[in-house]
């Protein structure tokens, strides 16, 4: 009886000392995007969030106010201009009542302050694939990496490998071939019952480009929108309805 008592320690002495030898599993694609997920609030959560009304301004800039509706149409409305992306293409509203195109890529910075929380759906924004980088390190702190290839580049996306929250994205070629831009999210406050970032600040390598810091101010979910505000318009106001 004594002997089977001996063997059994010393079969568990050599598991223990087997499982401490060995390294952490590896992350992947997966283990880092459901890391992310959990940590703003769980899928259900981010689903049933289907329109959006953020309200903020630039940091010693005008106020503005987004209305994003699911999955991915936004409406940028700053005093008397706006600008839109119905899903397809974008275009600008000035307050003169004239209407441009925006060119292809440029409406990637309204979805990011309308709808940060787009990150969770990475895999379907980037069907070509998304793979795991090599980590690297945000002022100090170290970042899960993801990559995704874009239609002239990659898009690269940062996950605080503690918090699991999206810190950054930064993309070469889906906006411009020979310029980067940046995106960098923080300042995580929770709404209802998702966490959705209140600072979002976007800065390019391009010449004469801007920095734009945007603090959020309000967040309001679901609320009542009418599809055609996020038309392109053909004069005149653009109409909103339904009370929240």
């Amino acid at each position: 009886m004594k002997r089977h008592a001996v063997i059994l320690v010393c079969s568990l002495v050599c598991c223990c000392l087997a499982i401490r030898g060995q390294s952490p599993p590896a992350n992947s694609v997966d283990s880092v995007l459901a890391a992310y997920v959990n940590a703003v609030g769980g899928q259900a959560a981010v689903d049933s969030i289907t329109t959006r009304e953020v309200r903020g301004d630039e940091h010693h800039g005008p106020k503005a106010t987004y209305y994003w509706q699911k999955p991915n149409k936004v409406l940028q409305i700053s005093g008397k201009s706006k600008i839109g992306y119905d899903g397809g293409s974008g275009w600008e509203y000035s307050k003169k009542k004239k209407v441009k195109h925006l060119p292809l890529g440029t409406h990637l910075a309204l979805e990011m302050n309308a709808n940060p929380l787009r990150y969770v759906y990475l895999r379907a924004l980037y069907p070509g694939g998304v793979s795991l980088g090599p980590k690297e390190t945000i002022e100090g702190k170290p970042m899960d990496v993801l990559l995704a290839p874009n239609s002239l580049g990659t898009t690269k996306v940062y996950f605080d490998a503690q918090t699991h929250l999206l810190c950054r994205v930064e993309e070469s070629g889906e906006v411009s071939a020979y310029y980067k831009n940046t995106a960098d999210f923080m300042d995580y406050q929770k709404v209802d019952s998702v966490l959705f970032p209140f600072r979002i600040v976007h800065s390019s390598t391009s010449p004469g480009e801007p920095q734009e810091d945007f603090r959020v101010i309000q967040v309001t979910h679901n609320v009542k929108l009418r599809p055609e505000v996020f038309e392109k318009p053909q004069g005149g106001a653009v109409i909103f309805g339904g009370k929240r």
